[in-house]
């Protein structure tokens, strides 16, 4: 008699080539060890007991080198925050999905860390950066793990993405206009203690002049198109899978307004397309932004450095489910 049984398990993801339709793994037919694998396949992450502690903390600060790739970006998160998300949400295996894919730092954590990746990006000249592939600052490419990038706007990615096939997403939108509003002599400067060397706001530029880039368009048309994009993460996701966007408030000085509640916009048009609001976790970059003064000494409004992101986390709840 075989000592060994040999278990098929079909891919689901039709639409991607991962190299074989089927994964043929071997479980030893002992009992306490097959019991062991079941329930391992059943956990929620890999994350050990103390992982799981020290990543719940809700202010979060995140270092990580920055490559050229990113740099040339401008507004790319540090790919230490897309590992951390990942490693939280999802297991080795799982695929992560990018709507917003940039240079592809959300992809090139997801194959780091063993994960098949997805993404959306409209700008081609980011798509060639994300070609170059891993830098070795961030780590080690797995070639078993699939990274794919659609060149189309997010607004298009129901062409691309099967119904109820992604584990995870993780993204960083355009902010409307923002990027079109800052001004220069706010970004000529470098804050003294910066530990991002030349990674302030002169980098943030707008990502591209076409009319399907959702960081060229006015605030109301902006979040209407998000609104779109919610109600096709919902469709592409699976039952509890989890929705993490990093976002940041800004003002509207050309228009007399003061601030912009973004993440509170978003919050509201995600929980109206059926996301659950989960958790929100403040990104500290307060020793990566410069500090500037607004204002003065003869004014007689104060305001605050915007020294923080804040990183939405949605869930599409299973059927039947309740908290």
């Amino acid at each position: 008699m075989n000592t060994e049984e040999n278990i098929l398990i079909k891919h689901t993801q039709d639409s991607l080539d991962f190299g074989s339709d089927y994964i043929e793994l071997s479980i030893p037919k002992d009992e306490n060890t097959q019991k062991k694998e079941i329930i391992k396949s059943t956990y929620f992450n890999d994350l050990s007991g103390k992982e799981w502690t020290a990543h719940s903390k809700s202010v979060q600060t995140f270092n990580s080198p920055i490559t050229k790739k990113r740099a040339r970006h401008g507004a790319a998160y540090p790919i230490a925050l897309a590992k951390h998300f990942i490693e939280i949400y999802s297991k080795e295996g799982d695929i992560v999905f990018d709507p917003f894919a940039g240079v592809g730092t959300t992809l090139d954590a997801a194959n780091i860390l063993k994960r098949h990746s997805q993404g959306i990006e409209l700008n081609p000249d980011f798509i060639k950066l994300f070609e170059q592939g891993i830098d070795i600052k961030d780590g080690l490419l797995n070639p078993n793990y699939n990274r794919i990038v659609y060149n189309d706007t997010a607004l298009n990615l129901e062409k691309y993405i099967n119904p109820n096939s992604i584990d995870l997403i993780v993204t960083s939108p355009p902010y409307s206009n923002l990027l079109n509003k800052i001004r220069e002599n706010f970004g000529d400067k470098d804050y003294v203690n910066n530990t991002y060397k030349n990674q302030s706001r002169k980098l943030a530029k707008a990502y591209s002049e076409s009319e399907d880039d959702l960081g060229n368009v006015p605030y109301d048309e902006y979040l209407l198109s998000m609104k779109n994009i919610f109600n096709s993460l919902m469709v592409v996701a699976k039952p509890g899978t989890y929705n993490v966007w990093v976002v940041r408030d800004f003002r509207d000085l050309d228009n007399s307004i003061p601030y912009i509640n973004l993440h509170g916009d978003l919050i509201k048009i995600a929980t109206e397309t059926g996301w659950i609001m989960w958790d929100l976790v403040i990104w500290d970059q307060s020793n990566q932004r410069k500090l500037v003064m607004l204002g003065g000494k003869k004014s007689r409004r104060f305001y605050f450095n915007i020294g923080h992101s804040f990183i939405l986390v949605f869930r599409k709840n299973m059927k039947g489910e309740k908290f």
